[in-house]
């Protein structure tokens, strides 16, 4: 666990001390089946009080952290500009914002939320850790078009809370020069992340990530996997035994700057077996390819070490 993973528990233990156990499973598995079925709309947002905030946060935030982070991982790694200013759309408690500052601390983050709740929770969470860099703006993304220009867009988990998503992918396009969207790693949200990137393609941005190619998407349903811990309150809340859990994600980044693209994506986990390893790949040519990598080949070592979502240098 990172010291920024061990920061933001510390920082939701403290939150939700004194917190009656009973009254956040409560909202928790209320939330959880909304969120499942992807309940939450315009007119029906996720979190209405600052309890749902809390339960929110205590079991979704660790979770959406690390995929924030695993997406804006690949930005740094792929896009070649530095990151200075950045907009979180949608930001919730400030998933996205803890991710960008543990990637580049310096960076100067402008959160827009329309839940008061959640802008609260988000401001505690953040004291004593990010928050003199973060300035938080209550707003509705309905209608929220005033973005000044900034290095770097997130939007994380927030497209299926919109009618109208483009418009906002819009909104990112006129401000920001890289966009990183994530959504949750389901057939449904992988649909509305290439909706999106083939918006930002027609807008002149350039692919970056995970694709390593511009045109159609060559699989039914690419997704990714970032595993995090539980700790012992997120477990008793989930009713889990397992000590982590895998979040499932999708995403894209989008550039208008000059973009180092992989040579081929990891599009699963691979399977290793006697002397060879098993990888499915997202090639630079725009298709889906299995490769078996005998222990006799020179890029055995590199297939061996490679892991779900990573980048293959063939």
């Amino acid at each position: 666990m990172s010291s920024v993973d061990n920061n933001l528990h510390a920082a939701l233990a403290r939150a939700a001390d004194g917190v009656p156990h009973h009254e956040l499973r409560r909202r928790v598995a209320a939330l959880s089946q909304r969120y499942r079925t992807e309940q939450i709309d315009d007119a029906t947002p996720g979190m209405s009080d600052p309890l749902d905030a809390l339960a929110y946060a205590v079991v979704r935030m660790p979770a959406t952290f690390r995929a924030l982070h695993a997406a804006l991982s690949t930005a740094e790694h792929h896009v070649d500009a530095p990151f200075t200013t950045h907009l979180d759309l949608g930001g919730g408690t400030g998933a996205a914002a803890w991710a960008a500052a543990s990637l580049w601390p310096a960076i100067t983050t402008e959160i827009v939320e329309r839940q008061p709740a959640a802008i609260a929770l988000g401001k505690q969470l953040a004291e004593g850790n990010f928050a003199s860099n973060w300035r938080w703006t209550p707003a509705d993304l309905r209608t929220w078009t005033t973005p000044g220009p900034v290095d770097l867009v997130t939007i994380g988990y927030v497209l299926n809370e919109l009618a109208d998503r483009d418009a906002l992918i819009r909104t990112a396009v006129r401000c920001a020069t890289t966009i990183v969207l994530v959504e949750p790693g389901t057939p449904a949200g992988h649909r509305r992340t290439l909706a999106a990137r083939d918006l930002l393609i027609g807008q002149g941005f350039t692919i970056a990530a995970p694709c390593p190619h511009q045109g159609p998407c060559p699989i039914d349903w690419c997704h990714f996997a970032a595993r995090l811990p539980r700790t012992e309150l997120h477990r008793v809340l989930k009713d889990g035994t397992r000590n982590y859990e895998d979040e499932k994600f999708t995403y894209v980044v989008a550039t208008r700057h000059a973009a180092r693209a992989a040579a081929a994506r990891v599009l699963t986990r691979p399977t290793r077996r006697k002397a060879q390893v098993v990888l499915d790949l997202c090639t630079a040519n725009g298709t889906a390819e299995r490769v078996v990598v005998p222990k006799s080949s020179p890029s055995y070592r590199s297939a061996r070490d490679a892991s779900w979502g990573a980048e293959l240098r063939r």
